[in-house]
């Protein structure tokens, strides 16, 4: 009896250890928590586009290189002092006299424009021009005294006062015909170069400015003549004329006699001269391939070769000279056909 109720207790307790495991089984678990769901990512918003900046065919469209054929003209003086100095009748026909010989040059050139430097104020662009000058009008008369060119005097003078005496002409500086002159006469062509920098400035109405100051070398030929015409006295010193004399009045012959001088030189220089200049100009943007401007210019030239040219006849009768002005001021206007190519 009491083994029974020992092994009652023995089974009572292996059944409730292996009850209890059974029953955490059937326990259900708690359910995990739910994921939290992430919040979808938003679409992307496309950037809006930039705006689009229409190119001006007139500034953004042009060539790097710009060549260009330009006519034109050049107008300006050329200030100097003339000399004469007569050696036979020592003051007589010899003086300075300031001088302007106005000049007006036909000119033809070329220019090269380079590429912009868009970053910089004026989108400015180097160039290089250069041509040549032809002379199309100039008062050539440097020096002028007297009129050593009037027709047959004092030639006709002197035989008159052999056949009829003196009359109001007995000593040399009363016969017609004497003087003496200097003239200038530019050589063609003149020729130039320079090298500048230009500044553009576009308007809404289709024109371009220009803005153009530049360094221009420039060379001129220049050819001299001069010439003295005068009366020389060779009767021996102290030689007086009867009173009244003359063969064509039945008189004495003349006893005093007379000789013409005449002195005729040719020279020359060449004139260099170098400045600043400053060009306006105004171009038409929409005209392709050819693109025209007009432009207006003013140059300062200060000369750099010798100021001062002259000679001596070969006689030794008279001494010529021309000392030109250190500075030469032109103005000149013309206009420009460039190559900007099509659109």
């Amino acid at each position: 009896m009491v083994l029974s109720i020992r092994f009652s207790r023995g089974a009572l307790v292996a059944l409730l250890f292996f009850a209890i495991p059974v029953q955490a089984d059937e326990i259900e678990p708690e359910p995990e928590p739910a994921p939290i769901a992430k919040p979808e990512p938003e679409p992307e918003l496309e950037p809006e586009p930039e705006p689009v900046v229409a190119a001006d065919d007139g500034e953004f469209s042009e060539p790097s290189w710009i060549p260009s054929l330009e006519i034109g003209f050049d107008a300006y003086s050329y200030d100097a002092d003339s000399t004469i100095t007569n050696s036979i009748n020592p003051g007589f026909l010899s003086e300075t006299q300031p001088e302007g010989l106005d000049q007006i040059l036909f000119r033809i050139g070329g220019e090269l424009m380079g590429p912009m430097f868009e970053d910089l104020p004026g989108r400015p662009r180097l160039f290089v021009q250069g041509g040549v000058g032809i002379s199309t009008y100039s008062s050539d008369r440097a020096f002028e005294i007297g009129d050593p060119d009037l027709a047959t005097e004092p030639e006709d003078g002197i035989a008159n006062y052999y056949a009829r005496g003196p009359g109001d002409r007995d000593l040399p500086l009363d016969f017609d015909g004497q003087g003496d002159w200097i003239e200038a006469k530019l050589q063609d062509p003149s020729w130039y170069a320079g090298l500048g920098i230009a500044f553009s400035v576009p308007t809404s109405t289709g024109l371009l400015f220009y803005i153009k100051p530049s360094v221009q070398y420039s060379v001129e030929d220049i050819d001299f003549k001069g010439k003295l015409k005068l009366v020389e006295e060779t009767s021996p010193p102290g030689t007086v004329d009867p009173d009244p004399c003359g063969p064509a009045q039945g008189n004495p012959p003349c006893l005093r006699t007379f000789e013409i001088r005449e002195s005729n030189v040719d020279f020359s220089t060449t004139d260099h001269s170098i400045g600043p200049g400053l060009e306006l100009a105004v171009a038409y943007r929409s005209l392709r391939p050819i693109r025209i401007s007009l432009f207006a210019q003013i140059r300062a030239l200060w000369l750099l070769s010798d100021r001062t040219n002259g000679t001596t006849d070969s006689a030794g009768l008279a001494s010529y000279s021309i000392k030109r002005d250190e500075l030469t001021v032109k103005g000149g206007a013309g206009i420009r056909f460039s190559w900007v190519g099509f659109d």
